[in-house]
């Protein structure tokens, strides 16, 4: 029981942290938009592998930026540098280049890197859940004393990223014609490029602010 409880609170806390537009989410968006869902899903996945070994890292205490301060600093200059650049390319992008059609077949596999790339360099993901943690301690049917606890924190992390992000794809799938109704693809895909830019942007000013 203890055991499926971590899992569903974990699952919601991950939901919830996850609403917030984030890169992968934002990319997700735009892959089903202009690809298919299923490569957003693909897009997905390799965000939530990244996510359940963040979770994972926390969870046997790994306090890696501790030890090697170093790739957080790098880390926090990747995440600007790929946000800009994704976002200048896909603002650039021709119209012949994104038609739905033509690239519904993309490599599945670049579509996983992608999702993975999202989500690698995001040093806040290690701090959140080694705060859960901590806000889990202080309560004995939260603990996590036992292999399968951890194994159920995990999954519980990857889960909730998941259906939320899954949850963003599905609307944009069904609201498609909608969306295409007032937006042409080329403004859509100047849309999608200046949230990475801003993305971008609000993470180079926290860097200098802090």
């Amino acid at each position: 029981m203890k055991t499926f409880i971590i899992y569903f609170i974990t699952a919601l806390i991950s939901y919830i942290a996850t609403i917030p537009p984030g890169p992968l989410s934002v990319y997700v968006v735009h892959s089903t938009l202009q690809k298919n869902i299923r490569i957003a899903i693909l897009v997905a996945l390799g965000g939530v592998l990244c996510e359940s070994t963040y979770a994972y890292l926390a969870i046997e205490g790994l306090m890696i930026f501790d030890k090697y301060p170093e790739i957080e600093y790098w880390m926090q200059r990747a995440i600007i540098i790929l946000l800009f650049g994704v976002g200048v390319f896909t603002f650039f992008q021709k119209k012949h280049e994104i038609e739905y059609e033509k690239i519904s077949l993309n490599n599945p596999f670049f579509s996983f890197i992608k999702g993975i790339s999202l989500s690698l360099f995001n040093p806040a993901l290690l701090p959140f859940w080694v705060v859960v943690l901590l806000s889990y301690g202080k309560y004995d049917w939260l603990k996590i004393t036992s292999s399968i606890q951890k194994t159920s924190f995990v999954l519980g992390a990857g889960t909730g990223t998941f259906l939320l992000v899954y949850t963003y794809a599905f609307l944009a799938d069904r609201k498609r014609n909608l969306i295409f109704k007032y937006l042409s693809d080329e403004r859509l895909n100047k849309l999608i490029a200046c949230i990475f830019i801003g993305l971008a942007l609000l993470q180079l000013v926290n860097l200098l602010v802090n």
